[in-house]
Parts: structure tokens; C-alpha cells; sequence
């Protein structure tokens, strides 16, 4: 009996603007949800600043949904449903706006939701106690402040769509499209409300066409959140490679990077750790006896002996580890997904690999590599240089160590 009522009182048009708002609304907070979630895992904040956007809008649209006259909750629902509708409109064209920027600089998190939410609670207050009328008039007709703003709010959206645009080679291609179709349907809802605004054919049209928008936005998001990590996990990694494959920044020798090429890939490699709060291990890697074989063998042998190095450390390490050649005998490995892989495991797996080396090849001289290694911790707030002057100390204790070690063998055996 009371379900029949209220459907007898919504109407048609009344149960699918329900509906709608309904829709948005899931769809609102669905998009601050996952984007606030995720954020350590996303190479940019372009969708992050849309999602507080989203934030606020959700408070307008929560607002405009119970402002519908159905409900009979407020004073004035004609103008408080038109107050909130532009006010969600505005804030979303603000933000698409603004994102582009942020595809390449950083949001500070705490600050910009705390001045979202300050937005959305003022901008409420001010919706429903304002007095007077802006966007209909006595009789509840929309008048001309209403259109303006909408088609204002579509001119914005087209600024948004451009400065996308021009920065779209940042973001993934499949990503960048849906990006770019949700923009167009926001574009595609202003115009609807700004020709017949709140006639109910073009009222209803423009939220299909909102929610759809909203839609999009969060497939982008599931995108690159779930369906590619690694594009959002190693996108900086990725792009540096390509900068290094263009300077060439490879060690000619031996193929690895060359230490401008590591620090290249490294730093970009800590900012992804700063943001994950993910552990990092750092190899600095010495070898022994280098100079012995040039002199001895000559410096074919040499080259040889550093090649054989590079191939023994790609064995080691998987391949999205960073492996560089960074001065005449020296190598550094920075390992990104250590994982479960502890430092002793890693030291077995790399003096197993020399040993299997020296039994299979038979070459001239034996390989030994003097090892030290650091962790990267984000907690310690320590820079990639001071990591790699702590392996590098360790590298030369152990080397010396080694050194001692052969000494007394051979006073043993002379005695």
C-alpha cells in the first residue's frame, strides 16, 4: 500500500530521476573510494583530484536527490534541486580542469581532501539556507541564470578536454579514452540541461548522460587500478627506460646501464618505494683480482672477465631489477621486488652462480665479486647516494675480510 503510494506520487519521470540520482550517487562515492584507496599506487593524480571532486559533488548530489518535490523535504525544491545540480556540475568541470596539471605534479593527500570536504560542507549549507532565488522563479520555472550556467560549465569541460589532450602521451592509451569519452558525455550533459533545463525529457536525458560520464570515469580507474598494476606500479620505471634507451646510457661493454643510466632508472624507482612504503635491496658488487688478469692475460681478457660478470648478475636478479656497470670493476644491482627474498638468499643464488660459471667454461682466470649490501627503507628517509655509500662501505669490509681470509691460508699451508 505505501510502496503504491509513492510510486503513484513519483510519477514516471519522477522514479527514473530517482533512479538516477540514485545511480550517481554509487557511482560518485565509487570513484572517491577507489581512487582515495589506491592512491599510493597511481604513477599521477590526475583521477585522484577528480575523486575528491567526486567527494564533494556527492554531498550536492545527495542534496538534489532529496530535494526532488516526490519527497516533499524541503522549502523550496525547484531551486534547491537547481542550486545543487550546478553546484556538482561546477565542481566536476573545476577538477577536470585543473587534473591535466596534476599528471605530472603531486597532490599533498591530507590537505587537498581536508579542502574538499570544507567545500562540500559549506557549499551544502549554503544550497539549503541561502535565501532568495537564482535559478527559477515563483512559480518554479527555470530561468535564464540556470542555462548560463550549465553552458559555462560545458565551456570549461571543452578547456578540460583540450588540456587532456595535450598532455594525453601521459596516461595509457585505453585509459586516455575513456578519460576522454567521460569529459565528452560531461560536455553532452550541460548542453542537454542548458537547452530545456529541468524539462523532464532533457532533465532525464542529461543525467543518463552524468551517470554515464561518472561510469567512465571509474572504468578508467578499474583500468589502471586493477586490470594493468604494472602499468600503474612501473609507468615511471617504464618511462625512464625509454629515456635511457634514446641517451644511450648503456655500458658499451657489457650492455648494462652505465651509472648515469642507474641513477636514471633508480631515482625514479624510490619515488614508486616513498610512495608504497615498499623495501628495497641495493647490491654493490667489486671485482676481485681484475687488475691481476690485464696484467697477467691482457685486457682482452679483462673485457671477457667484466662481460662474464654482467651475464653471471642477470642470471641472479630477475629482470625487473636494475643492473648497472658503474666504474671500471664495479657493479650495482638494485633489486625492486625483493619480496621474500632475503639478502642471504640472493648472496647463495650469486656466489652458486659464480661457482657454476668457473666449472662450465673453463676459462683462464676465476671470477670472485666482493659484495655489500643495503636496504633501501623508506621509513629511514635516506637518499639513493647515502644507500649506496652504506653498500658500498660493506663492499670494502667484505672485500678486505676475503683478503684476510686468503692470508692466513697461505700461512697455514706454509706452515
Amino acid at each position: 500500500m505505501l510502496g503504491g503510494c509513492v510510486l503513484a506520487r513519483l510519477g514516471g519521470d519522477g522514479l527514473c530521476l530517482t533512479l538516477l540520482g540514485i545511480f550517481s550517487i554509487a557511482f560518485l562515492s565509487a570513484v572517491f573510494m577507489f581512487a582515495w584507496n589506491a592512491r599510493a599506487f597511481l604513477d599521477n593524480d590526475y583521477f585522484l583530484l577528480f575523486a575528491l571532486g567526486c567527494m564533494t559533488a556527492l554531498s550536492f548530489e545527495v542534496i538534489n536527490l532529496l530535494s526532488q518535490p516526490w519527497f516533499g523535504l524541503m522549502r523550496d525544491p525547484a531551486e534547491i534541486a537547481a542550486r545543487s545540480l550546478v553546484a556538482g556540475r561546477v565542481v566536476i568541470a573545476a577538477v577536470l580542469v585543473a587534473a591535466p596539471a596534476y599528471l605530472y605534479r603531486r597532490l599533498s593527500h591530507p590537505r587537498t581532501l581536508v579542502l574538499f570536504l570544507a567545500i562540500g560542507a559549506l557549499g551544502s549549507l549554503a544550497i539549503v539556507t541561502l535565501p532568495g532565488r537564482l535559478f527559477v522563479d515563483s512559480s518554479g520555472t527555470p530561468g535564464l541564470q540556470l542555462t548560463v550556467a550549465h553552458i559555462t560549465a560545458a565551456a570549461a569541460l571543452i578547456v578540460a578536454y583540450t588540456r587532456l589532450n595535450a598532455r594525453a602521451h601521459l596516461l595509457h592509451p585505453e585509459v586516455r579514452a575513456l578519460a576522454r569519452a567521460a569529459i565528452l558525455l560531461g560536455i553532452a550533459t550541460d548542453i542537454a540541461l542548458s537547452l530545456l533545463p529541468y524539462a523532464s525529457v532533457a532533465l532525464i536525458v542529461g543525467r543518463v548522460f552524468a551517470a554515464t560520464s561518472l561510469y567512465f570515469m571509474y572504468k578508467a580507474l578499474v583500468e589502471i587500478g586493477l586490470s594493468k598494476p604494472y602499468d600503474v606500479m612501473f609507468r615511471s620505471l617504464q618511462q625512464a627506460e625509454a629515456r635511457v634507451r634514446d641517451m644511450s646510457l648503456r655500458d658499451e661493454l657489457t650492455g648494462l646501464y652505465n651509472r648515469r643510466g642507474f641513477f636514471s632508472l633508480a631515482e625514479q624507482q624510490t619515488l614508486v618505494s616513498n610512495r608504497t612504503g615498499r623495501v628495497m635491496l641495493l647490491f654493490y658488487c667489486d671485482v676481485d683480482g681484475l687488475k691481476e688478469i690485464n696484467d697477467t692475460l691482457g685486457h682482452s681478457s679483462g673485457d671477457m672477465a667484466l662481460k662474464d660478470c654482467a651475464e653471471i648478475l642477470r642470471e641472479t636478479f630477475r629482470e625487473s631489477d636494475i643492473i648497472a656497470r658503474t666504474g671500471g670493476d664495479e657493479f650495482v644491482v638494485l633489486a625492486i621486488e625483493s619480496g621474500n627474498r632475503s639478502i642471504e638468499t640472493l648472496r647463495a643464488r650469486l656466489e652458486a652462480n659464480l661457482l657454476a660459471f668457473e666449472r662450465s667454461t673453463g676459462r683462464p682466470y676465476k671470477l670472485e665479486l666482493s659484495v655489500g649490501v643495503a636496504t633501501y627503507d623508506p621509513v629511514l628517509e635516506e637518499t639513493l647516494e647515502q644507500t649506496l655509500s652504506r653498500a658500498d662501505s660493506l663492499m670494502y669490509r667484505h672485500k678486505h675480510a676475503r683478503k684476510r681470509a686468503r692470508e692466513l691460508e697461505r700461512r697455514d699451508s706454509r706452515t
